[in-house]
């Protein structure tokens, strides 16, 4: 897709940088310090995500539904030259970008999980995190049975970053639109896809989500994230959803990974779960070749990762695992995300 070339471009040398980077966790979890290849070195130095814009939006789904909406998307310049910091009411990058809607678990907030939320913004996205009324971080009402309504919620957000006259309307590819979740946003991910499915959405990455339902309307790629020994979300519930998916697939398991697998860092796990996240995304939106190539592979390392899929490959299910050789970035080059709250 030569509208999407250069972002795919970017999101293959992010996903290249972090295996490169990457397998800094033995099977034990503790980071071993090792001087990285010269070929590695220089790799890395070279790459460099997009700066980071920032806007927020005061929405409502009525009036005991308001959905303050922080998004994050990428502008002219490097992460590297800006530091990290972002950049509020930057113009964003030119040209027809790619949306996700994030969706934080119980207990939290878009703020407690920028490091992903940036993450992506760097990476090409337009990253869309509404705080939900019954289950963020300080709300005086708590209600876990409220995550039903939250998938409406995200659908309505979508809408509402689409209308004319949103300052970053025009930016937005409609026909490339994803969701992603962790904990509580991952069941209420699972949801857009199930009992309140937005036909808008060409792909959906679930992280220790639950089921929410039924899958329905036309397939579309699921990736899920899951750490075998969650305490709080059941490993045997993200499988449950996975068993359902009658679409092309795939499950990521962080091998003694709990609530927080692959969302943290330095947490075992973390960085094979981004590049796989990089490479899934550029695949299911972009059709990105060389992406669904490097799925396998980068998402493996002996002992601390599981991949498998069904219908991403001509063979249709891989399941074999792949010993993959660990190697460690000084703690100045690795990718860092902020802890995401669990619930």
């Amino acid at each position: 897709m030569p509208r999407s070339r250069n972002r795919s471009a970017t999101v293959s040398l992010l996903a290249a940088a972090l295996l490169l980077l990457g397998g800094a966790f033995s099977a034990s979890g503790a980071a071993e310090e090792q001087p990285l290849a010269a070929a590695a070195s220089a790799e890395a130095t070279r790459v460099s995500g997009h700066a980071i814009g920032v806007r927020h939006f005061d929405f409502a789904r009525g009036k005991d539904r308001p959905l303050p909406t922080t998004v994050w998307y990428p502008t002219r310049g490097s992460s590297r030259r800006s530091k990290g910091q972002v950049q509020v009411s930057a113009e964003v990058l030119p040209g027809k970008l790619p949306l996700i809607l994030w969706s934080h678990g119980f207990y939290s907030n878009p703020q407690l999980q920028e490091g992903m939320t940036k993450f992506l913004a760097e990476a090409g996205y337009v990253v869309v995190a509404p705080a939900y009324p019954f289950t963020k971080k300080d709300t005086p009402k708590f209600n876990k049975f409220d995550v039903p309504n939250q998938s409406l919620d995200a659908s309505f957000v979508i809408t509402q970053m689409l209308q004319p006259g949103n300052p970053l309307a025009d930016s937005i590819d409609s026909e490339r639109m994803a969701a992603i979740g962790h904990s509580g946003g991952g069941t209420t991910t699972d949801g857009l896809f199930t009992v309140h499915r937005d036909p808008r959405l060409k792909a959906g990455v679930i992280f220790a989500g639950r089921p929410a339902g039924k899958y329905q309307g036309s397939p579309v790629p699921l990736l899920f994230v899951h750490g075998d020994k969650d305490p709080v979300v059941a490993y045997e519930q993200g499988r449950t959803s996975y068993a359902a998916d009658p679409w092309p697939k795939a499950f990521l398991t962080i091998i003694g990974g709990e609530h927080g697998a692959a969302t943290n860092d330095p947490e075992r796990g973390h960085h094979q779960a981004m590049a796989t996240l990089l490479n899934f995304l550029a695949w299911a939106l972009d059709g990105d070749e060389i992406a669904q190539a490097r799925l396998d592979d980068d998402a493996r390392l002996d002992g601390v990762t599981r991949f498998e899929s069904v219908g991403i490959y001509s063979s249709a299910n891989t399941t074999t695992t792949i010993t993959t050789t660990a190697t460690t970035a000084p703690a100045t080059m690795r990718p860092t995300l902020e802890p995401v709250a669990a619930g």
